[in-house]
């Protein structure tokens, strides 16, 4: 019996997350720090990038 009370308890605590989600994310503020998160694998992206195209100049000067 309390086997099914976890499981109903999980179940309408994943109801609770999916439905308010956005709710619950405005109050913890959490969005900006996903957005700071995004920025910032761009910029990581940005930067390997450009490593490419600097190893790749360097190859062809090299040769």
């Amino acid at each position: 019996m309390l086997k099914y009370i976890v499981i109903a308890l999980v179940g309408l605590g994943i109801y609770i997350g999916v439905t308010y989600k956005d709710q619950i994310e405005d109050a913890m503020n959490a969005r900006p720090m996903e957005e700071a998160q995004d920025v910032l694998e761009d910029m990581g992206d940005q930067a390997a990038e450009a490593k490419d195209a600097l190893n790749k100049q360097l190859e062809t000067l090299q040769n």
